[in-house]
This record gives structure tokens, sequence and C-alpha cells, in this order.
């Protein structure tokens, strides 16, 4: 295996959020990965290869893996950490998992740990995994909820109002209710063809020592940072993100910040009528 990449994106993702996330998230999900025989299973969005360290070394020998990743040094880095013999069985591909090339039904299970955070994200990504995957067969995801980071909605209304930008609250508003909760994770999942749904709700803390710590965390930055600023002008992004980051130096200035990260377990089966 090699040593971390140079590559800024791809050392932050392995060194934080695979911290912050990948692992709290295998921890609980490992032991509802699909582990198919003589098969081919996907790994949609699998960043620098957490996911598959960890299933790998379950699935039966005569198994194959395709591992996707929207981002190409991301695929670079997995692949580097995979040992050179069971490269033989694993298939890295640059491609978005709300865009597969495949056909219908051609995979024996998929999992997505990754990448999918707005309702509209989901129900693409949700469409598509299921359609490549055969009847029956077991679609493992997780997605973060809009309940996360609960703090950073009272700093953000704070910010807004002493930056006179009211009018920002209502479509910040909109943005939030776009965000997922697990009732919604279940419908989309029922809506899109899977049975036998779960869809369990975990959630574990993490502690930031500072306001620019916790708005620039790599964790932050990869789920939820894109949607929360998306709705501010880009003018005014930072007085905004200043205040926020001044306002938790000063609430929080003799202790850490204590937030909590909420996410939504996705286990199902598609439907055996829905294809082979």
């Amino acid at each position: 295996m090699s040593d971390v990449s140079e590559n800024p994106t791809v050392r932050a993702h392995r060194e934080v959020v695979e911290r912050l996330w990948t692992e709290p998230v295998l921890e609980l999900c490992a032991p509802q990965l699909p582990v198919p025989d003589d098969a081919t299973v996907l790994a949609a969005e699998s960043r620098c290869g957490g996911l598959l360290l960890q299933w790998l070394p379950d699935l039966p020998s005569a198994t194959r893996m395709m591992a996707l990743d929207s981002s190409g040094p991301m695929l670079d880095e997995a692949r580097s950490r995979i040992d050179e013999e069971e490269q033989n069985r694993i298939f890295f591909v640059q491609q978005r998992v709300a865009s597969l090339s495949y056909a219908d039904g051609v995979f024996d299970g998929a999992v997505c740990l990754h990448g999918l955070i707005t309702t509209r994200q989901v129900q693409e990504g949700l469409r598509e995994l299921i359609r490549v995957i055969a009847g029956g067969a077991k679609v493992v995801a997780c997605f973060p909820l809009r309940s996360s980071f609960p703090e950073f909605y009272d700093l953000l209304d704070e910010a807004l109002r002493a930056c006179e930008l009211e009018d920002v609250l209502v479509r910040l508003d909109d943005l939030r209710d776009n965000l997922l909760n697990p009732a919604r994770v279940a419908s989309l999942a029922d809506r899109e063809g899977l049975d036998d749904i779960s869809v369990t709700e975990v959630s574990w803390e993490l502690a930031f020592n500072n306001g620019r710590e916790y708005l620039y965390s790599p964790l932050i930055q990869e789920t939820f940072f894109p949607h929360w600023i998306g709705a501010i002008r880009a003018s005014e992004r930072d007085d905004v993100l200043r205040y926020i980051s001044d306002a938790i130096d000063m609430y929080w200035s003799e202790r850490t910040l204590n937030t909590e990260v909420k996410a939504a377990l996705l286990v199902g089966t598609k439907r055996a009528d829905d294809g082979a």
C-alpha cells in the first residue's frame, strides 16, 4: 500500500472524512454488506477505498467488484491501497452513481456510503443503483440527515440577521426541507423499488476546537457546506461565514464545540418483478 496521495482533496478525505464518517458507518453496516458467491457487486462513490478494504475480505473469492467514483484521484488512491493480488478482481471506473452506464440487472448487490445528500440526489442515486442490480439483490446505503450539526442553523440565522440578509432565510428553509430524514429515506426507497426496507437512524459525536476548524472540516465541506452556502449570494458569503466563525470562537471560547452527526442506514432488496 502506498503513502497518502499529495492531492489535498484526497488527503483530506482519507485522513479526516474516513475517520469521522466512513469508519463509524462501516462499523454499523459491515454485517449488512452483500456477500453473493460467484457474482459481481457494485461499490458506488467508493472514494479512497475505505469501503473496499472492509468489504473485500468478506466476499467469496469468486466474486468480483466494480468500484466507482466520480473522482479520478480518489480512485487512484483506492487502487493504491489494495493488494496487487486482490486487484485482479476489482475494476476501478470513474463514474457518478446518478448516471451509471451499465445495463439493467447486471450486479448482485450494491453499496453507496457517500455523495448522496439531498432528496433529489438520493432519488436519482437509488434509482440507478436499483436499476443495475438483479431482482432480489441487496442495496446498502447511508445518508447524512438534516438533523446533523444542529447548532449550525441557529448560528446561520443569527449571522444572516446580523448581516441584514433576512431574505436568505426563506431560501435556506427551503433548502433544509430538501435534506433528509429517516421517513423520507424509507419513502424514496419504497418508491424506487426496494422491499424488506430497513432504515436505521444512527448518530455519533464530534468535537471541534474553533470556528474555522468546524466550518472548513473536510466532512462538512463534503456534505452540507455546499448546500448551506448555495442559497447565499457569492458576494455576501465571506461576511456570513466570518460571523459564524467568530460566534463559535466567542460562544465556545473555553471549551470544544461538541456536535452530532446523524445518518440514515438503508438496507433493502430489489423487488423480483422489477428486473432480472
